[in-house]
């Protein structure tokens, strides 16, 4: 049997409504759909023999826990708790299905996210591109253009990048300092200035200091060079949100 041309397929949209019930609509009668507030429509489970690591990803706006199903879909979950844009997300929510050569194939977005009041539906892209993961991609595309989402593909950030990443979501819920501390600390930083010069200038103590400017950094209220180290040391500068 031939394949059938994707704008003539039949493509639905399988997830758990809030009450945990399963549902399966067409995609033109899932636009109002709230995904981002939905649980996944499956837990990623460990296994033996699995090759990516379960973990998750903590949403500190909303105090929300994702479950993903690999390092490479947790690093970008980070990436979406920095973006101020971000409102609620979920992660897993939906699965879109179609018939491909008698059988049905299914593409399954990592997370759907409520991003300056759109809903986003998110792939993290895999190391490796294969003709499956294009053919996904072509029918997310026509199926976001029914469905009235937009469509965004996230890689995760490597080398000196994702370590200063993974040290400032460390430092994104800081919890010995004051709002006050925070404000008397980026007052020091109108004009660009080490870390650990600025915490002295604020006289606030090292250490506790150090992690709050990193937690401002984190909540883009300061500025650094992402792709070099970030140390004390470091230069930072008061800027607008990006």
């Amino acid at each position: 049997m031939p394949d059938t041309p994707l704008g003539q397929q039949t493509i639905t949209v399988c997830y758990l409504d809030r009450f945990g019930r399963r549902r399966e609509l067409p995609v033109e009668q899932a636009a109002q759909v709230p995904f981002e507030q939905l649980a996944p429509l499956q837990m990623p489970v460990p296994y033996p023999g699995r090759q990516s690591f379960v973990t998750k990803a903590w949403a500190s706006a909303t105090g929300q826990s994702l479950a993903c199903g690999s390092l490479r879909q947790q690093r970008c979950g980070m990436l979406l708790d920095r973006d101020p844009a971000v409102a609620a997300r979920s992660a897993g929510p939906m699965e879109l299905r179609w018939a491909r050569d008698g059988t049905i194939q299914s593409v399954r977005p990592h997370f759907v996210a409520l991003r300056a009041g759109r809903r986003e539906v998110i792939c993290v892209q895999p190391e490796e591109l294969t003709d499956d993961w294009r053919a996904g991609q072509e029918l997310l595309a026509r199926t976001a253009a029914v469905a009235d989402w937009r469509v965004r593909v996230m890689r995760p950030p490597d080398g000196v990048e994702l370590d200063n990443l993974m040290l400032l979501y460390a430092a994104r819920s800081p919890q010995r300092l004051s709002p006050g501390d925070a404000e008397a600390l980026a007052r020091h930083f109108g004009s660009a200035r080490t870390i650990r010069s600025g915490v002295r200038a604020a006289c606030l103590p090292a250490f506790a200091g150090i992690d709050l400017a990193y937690h401002l950094i984190w909540k883009r209220r300061l500025h650094t060079d992402m792709t070099r180290p970030l140390t004390p040391s470091s230069t930072a500068w008061l800027g607008e949100d990006e």
